[in-house]
């Protein structure tokens, strides 16, 4: 068996891959491989490029997501990036964290946040309710 998210060999009974520890996920289905297909073929050339150059940039499935949903600190660049979701002092999917220079940041709208204020105006809905991780 495979590991989606390395693409490394792992025994057909692991739970989680050996190699980079991701939970083993089942194989998708032919429908889902042609709803992915037929999604990726209706791309403007230009967004697939771009899809094809974050792939090919990232060392796992784990990475290639954080460059598409997540992507470079808007202030200093840097591609070491992740979301806060987990962080027990932030646990917000929407808030961006650059390990490089430390900066947070809204991953919609890409406002600069701090620790203290890690809350983005662009999040609010119509009860004032703030995404976190679990939603």
């Amino acid at each position: 068996m495979i590991c989606f998210n390395c693409n490394r060999t792992i025994p057909d009974t692991a739970k989680v891959c050996s190699h980079c520890e991701a939970p083993v996920e089942p194989a998708p289905t032919a429908e889902e491989l042609k709803i992915a297909r037929d999604m990726l073929e209706g791309l403007p050339p230009e967004a697939m490029a771009e899809l094809q150059s974050a792939f090919l940039a990232s060392d796992s499935a784990d990475d290639f997501v954080n460059r598409i949903f997540v992507g470079d600190c808007p202030k200093c660049g840097g591609s070491k990036t992740g979301n806060c979701e987990g962080d027990p002092e932030i646990d917000c999917i929407l808030v961006g964290r650059c390990y490089d220079c430390g900066q947070l940041w809204c991953t919609e709208c890409e406002k600069l946040l701090t620790a203290a204020a890690p809350e983005c105006d662009c999040w609010d809905d119509e009860d004032g309710d703030v995404p976190d991780a679990d939603a």
